[in-house]
């Protein structure tokens, strides 16, 4: 019985190995968004205006250019969206609530159990704070109309490879890796 647990415990690090260092086809297999979005506006905007109190998506910072495929993306704050347009996934960097640029997934996967309770920061509360939540959260049980959805769980990770810069966008249940070169060409 150890000696099968081992082996598939080896054959599955090897088949993620195999796939995490195969960032070269990825790469020339994500394609840019074929057009330009009217206004630079984002379509389903008004959804999530409806449904949240304020923007459900996480803000990125970067401080270096992130070169994909012939453009690069300046250094700033951008908010990172994760869409499906045309049946493909991409990621809007969005600033100012205008979009920016559009990045295609090179690879989305769901988001491991647990992994939201074990990397994001627990909130801290004062005795007060804690005391006024609670009587919130019975007012808001008593009339549930007047509160809106709360946003779901976002986390952005940058990993810096050899040739590529990783940026992995949790959001929800879903997780959306894209890749960017380190350098121009």
């Amino acid at each position: 019985m150890k000696k099968l647990f081992t082996v598939l415990s080896i054959l599955i690090l090897s088949a993620s190995y195999v796939s995490a260092a195969d960032y070269d086809s990825m790469y020339d297999a994500a394609q840019p968004f074929p057009s330009k979005l009217f206004n630079d506006i984002d379509p389903f905007e008004d959804e999530d205006a409806i449904k949240y109190a304020y923007s459900p998506y996480p803000l990125f910072r970067t401080s270096a250019y992130l070169y994909f495929k012939d453009f690069a993306i300046e250094p700033g704050y951008y908010s990172l969206t994760p869409r499906k347009l045309k049946g493909e996934y991409y990621v809007f960097f969005k600033q100012g609530g205008k979009v920016k640029f559009i990045i295609p997934v090179a690879k989305k996967e769901a988001t491991p159990v647990n992994f939201y309770e074990a990397n994001l920061p627990k909130i801290k509360q004062t005795a007060m704070q804690k005391f006024t939540g609670k009587i919130r959260d019975k007012f808001y049980t008593i009339s549930k109309d007047s509160m809106k959805v709360p946003p779901p769980k976002s986390l952005v990770n940058v990993d810096v490879e050899v040739k590529y810069i990783i940026v992995t966008l949790y959001y929800g249940e879903d997780k959306f890796t894209v890749l960017f070169r380190r350098t121009p060409y």
